[in-house]
């Protein structure tokens, strides 16, 4: 070491080039809290997320609430409003597509076939023409909680942005979008912007706002703690210079390689300039009382043989005790949560470059004349901070060892009992504090509409057009009513089987109200009673339509619908290209029968109402309806407007069918007959195999995600056609791969960090048995943690999962520290309650005051924009007085009445 502080300039010259060149790169880091970056690019949940995007495009983005102060979103100057904002959202670059009340498609059944408009084709000026659109709206739930809110004060403008853009395009089309949405607040409406776009955009910012704002309170908190202790401003500068150029060279390297900040790495700094104060700190406490021990006058060739001395002295422990941190967050790496992982190298090669610039550049500078000019030994004093306070406490327990044990063994058990109320959960918006205006957004989309939490199921078949089997659509249908049905946080389901039923059901209108709609799109007034036939459908028979019910054909089921041939073809949507049907078979056949709608001229009696409600309710699946249940129920009792059509054509007789090829084939003449998109939601427009069912969910939680996923499993193998393959995604899933890593994660770092500290105590000390004392300080403070986090109801997530790693990281420092200083006094003296006092008034003293700024500096962090920050910095600080204070009580308390070989021989 002598030779190499000869050098000492030099050793300064090349700190100084490197910690400019990491300066430098500072500018090019870049933020990304997107929860893909959450997890390794092997991982199953992200590799399907981007299977499914390459299929069916990007379907995450923004979304925007829209909520009106006067009357409802259907009044024209509300829909004009809407219809503009629309519109310059749409022009904006990078803008894939917006969909809104006032651009979206609506499918309709009339005399000519099937047609594909818009949902909104004019204005409405006046209250009748409000009743028809809504009475349009409400006839596909396929806009339900999603383009209107149950009080229809409010609507979405769902944005989607075009695939592959950076986190600062991202961040910029945001701020875009957000300054056209602000500009029409004083227009009469409140707006609201969230998606996982704009968490992600959001996040970065409010860690931007962390950094600027935490470090420097951080910085001023060391400071005037460092002064407390040393009460002089040399070693507070070497201190503070120390862990500046430490956490230089983490973040700049992170920036050198194109690591992404994220939430987690963020606190990089803070704990830099917390735990690498520790090496400074010890170096400099024994330094300046080497000094006012002094007695002689003190010269260059003094000074340096003081530095020298320090260093030798402290030289291992404070290895050691790098080391030990090193492996405590090193541990991290081991997690499949990557910016986890990031954090633990990042922070670990911080660690040991603020040991290395502690141990070479503090010497250097001590050595330089300028710091040595007018130093007097006279001028320092021993620090005797904190003796008096641990005198008393090494008094207090060395003579009630056993009420200690007794409270160590309460506080454990005590602490062991909020285990199983440990919730492991990380929500990205819950991050996020009540007040923010994410936050705010998210819960009232929340409330009001389906959901902004996505999750995605891909549905796979074998061969092209497997997905227009009725057997597997019904199926899909059957779970999206499943999810709906018993998860109340389950907002709404979307798929492809929500645009057969609603094909099928406007291509079987009867007639009159297929009359009456035509009619009506063209006036305001009512239509004719008068029952002319549709050339959708034609006369079974030759007798006329009777009162209560029309018997009525599709022409879908006739062929071109000439009355001629009505016997002698059966029709294409049926049959292949190489079907083959006799004539006698096809005479044999009856068409199928229609249901008729109800009749708009006869009055039913109180006792054929109480009757018609009874078929209705018995039809239902349960007894406590809504008045939406029930209608609905009324309308497929009546066959109002086709509603009991508004299904997959599955059932052979219903349809007239003789094979379900021939559905099959129904379903294909669906798709070819509409003139709208659905390409992300089947991967072909005619012979889609491949089918994205989106699910929204109102709850941000994995727990509840958990459960969805469970259920959508579960069903779609108990009941999906076996050549038939789902796999659930989206950024829900991927939330709940990152949640379920979390407990891995934490676990496998634990083991990994105390079978190593273990190992390097053992080797140190040449005993298996201090490999055991040294981990016992650390257990003791990880059982209050785990217990204070059960019993306070603190969520496992991102932020405190890496407790338990910095808590071993750092606390370990405490129990080397003392071991080593406890081992040299045990070796010179056999009185035990002297060497203990002598080890807590030299090693003691830097124990505590280590434990306090890093505590102090970790407290800043209850100022954070995130919750998972402020638990961290809680749960540190109050780690950092458990483990100092264990390995102040509890270590030398079983060194002193087990009396282990280990501490008392030479190493």
């Amino acid at each position: 070491m002598k030779k190499i502080l000869k050098h000492n300039k030099l050793i300064i010259g090349l700190i100084l080039i490197i910690t400019l060149f990491f300066l430098f790169q500072l500018p090019d880091v870049e933020i990304n809290n997107d929860i893909e970056v959450f997890l390794p690019d092997d991982n199953p949940a992200k590799m399907s997320n981007d299977n499914l995007r390459e299929i069916f495009g990007e379907s995450e983005g923004l979304v925007t609430a829209v909520q009106v102060d006067q009357g409802t979103i259907f009044e024209a100057e509300n829909l004009k409003l809407i219809a503009n904002l629309s519109s310059e959202i749409e022009e904006l670059q990078q803008v894939e597509e917006v969909r809104s009340l006032t651009n979206v498609d609506y499918i309709a059944g009339s005399s000519e076939g099937m047609v594909v408009e818009s949902l909104i084709e004019e204005i409405p000026e006046n209250r009748e023409q409000r009743i028809r659109l809504k009475e349009k709206i409400l006839s596909w739930d396929f806009y339900q909680n999603n383009l209107y809110s149950d009080d229809f004060k409010s609507t979405q403008i769902l944005i989607t942005l075009e695939e592959g853009l950076s986190a600062d395009q991202e961040k910029e089309i945001f701020y875009q979008v957000k300054d056209v949405v602000n500009s029409y607040q004083e227009q009469g409406i409140k707006t609201f912007i969230s998606g996982s776009k704009a968490i992600n955009v959001l996040m970065g910012d409010h860690m931007l706002q962390d950094i600027r704002y935490l470090i420097p309170i951080i910085f001023l908190v060391l400071i005037l703690a460092l002064y407390f202790f040393f009460q002089k401003a040399l070693p507070v500068f070497l201190v503070m210079l120390t862990v500046s150029i430490s956490s230089i060279w983490a973040v700049g390297l992170m920036a050198y390689l194109g690591i992404n900040l994220t939430l987690v790495s963020t606190v990089i700094p803070v704990l830099l300039l917390a735990v690498g104060s520790a090496y400074g700190i010890h170096i400099l406490s024994h330094y300046y009382d080497a000094l006012a021990e002094l007695e002689q006058e003190l010269t260059a060739a003094k000074n340096e043989e003081l530095i020298l001395a320090t260093v030798n002295q402290l030289g291992k422990p404070v290895f050691l005790a790098a080391l030990t941190t090193v492996v405590g967050f090193g541990s991290l790496a081991s997690s499949q949560i990557v910016p986890i992982k990031s954090f633990g190298i990042f922070t670990a090669i911080g660690i040991i470059a603020a040991f290395l610039i502690a141990l070479f550049l503090i010497p250097s500078l001590l050595k330089l004349p300028i710091f040595l000019k007018d130093k007097k030994n006279s001028d320092f004093d021993k620090l005797e901070h904190f003796e008096s306070l641990i005198f008393t406490v090494h008094d207090f327990y060395s003579q009630k060892r056993i009420s200690i044990i007794l409270a160590v063994l309460l506080i454990i058990i005590i602490s062991a009992l909020g285990f199983n109320k440990i919730v492991v959960d990380t929500p990205l918006i819950e991050m996020f504090k009540e007040e923010s205006e994410i936050r705010q957004a998210d819960d009232f989309i929340n409330q009001n509409f389906a959901g902004t939490n996505i999750m995605k199921v891909l549905i796979e078949g074998k061969e092209r057009g497997s997905l227009n089997n009725p057997e597997i659509l019904n199926e899909m249908d059957k779970l999206q009513q499943s999810l709906e049905s018993n998860f109340e946080s389950v907002g709404k389901t979307s798929s492809i089987s929500d645009y057969i039923k609603r094909m099928n059901q406007v291509m079987h209108y009867p007639e009159a109200e297929s009359e009456e709609t035509e009619a009506g799109t063209k006036s305001n007034q009512n239509s004719s009673s008068e029952e002319t036939t549709s050339s959708f459908y034609q006369e079974s028979s030759a007798e006329s339509q009777t009162e209560s019910k029309s018997e009525t054909t599709s022409s879908f089921y006739q062929g071109d619908g000439r009355e001629e041939d009505n016997s002698d073809e059966s029709s294409s949507f049926y049959q292949g290209e190489d079907s083959e049907v006799s004539e006698e078979a096809q005479e044999e056949k009856s068409q199928p029968e229609i249901i008729a709608g109800p009749d708009s001229e006869k009055n039913i009696s109180e006792l054929e109402f109480i009757q018609l409600l009874n078929r209705a309710v018995a039809g239902a699946e349960k007894l406590d309806l809504t008045a939406d249940q029930l209608l609905q129920l009324l309308k497929e009792e009546m066959n109002y407007n086709a509603a009991a059509y508004y299904e997959i054509p599955n059932d052979l007789e219903k349809y007239d069918a003789e094979t379900k090829e021939n559905l099959k084939n129904l379903i294909s003449q669906y798709l070819l007959l509409f003139s709208g998109s659905v390409d992300d939601l089947i991967n072909d427009q005619l012979e889609p195999d491949k089918a994205q069912m989106l699910i929204q969910i109102k709850d941000p939680s994995n727990i509840t995600a958990a459960r969805i996923k469970d259920k959508i499993d579960n069903y779609s193998s108990s009941n999906f056609p076996a050549d038939y393959q789902t796999t659930v995604s989206g950024y829900a899933t991927m939330a709940l791969e990152a949640n379920n890593l979390i407990v891995g994660s934490q676990i496998r770092s634990i083991v990994i960090s105390f079978i190593v500290v273990f190992i390097i105590v053992a080797i140190s000390f040449k005993s298996i048995v201090a490999g055991f004392y040294g981990i016992i300080p650390l257990a003791f403070s990880l059982i209050i943690n785990f217990g204070l986090m059960g019993h306070l109801g603190i969520k496992l997530d991102v932020g405190t999962a890496m407790v338990a790693s910095i808590a071993i990281g750092i606390g370990v420092d405490y129990t080397i520290h003392f071991l080593h200083s406890y081992h040299q006094n045990r070796r010179e003296n056999d009185d035990l309650y002297q060497v203990t006092r002598e080890t807590l008034s030299s090693t003691g003293k830097a124990i505590i005051f280590n434990a306090i700024s890093v505590s102090a500096g970790f407290l800043v962090l209850l100022f954070s924009n995130f919750y998972p920050l402020v638990y961290l910095g809680l749960l540190i600080a109050v780690t950092m007085f458990t483990s100092s204070l264990a390995a102040m009580t509890i270590l030398p308390l079983l060194l002193n009445i087990f009396k282990p070989e280990f501490i008392k021989k030479a190493n």
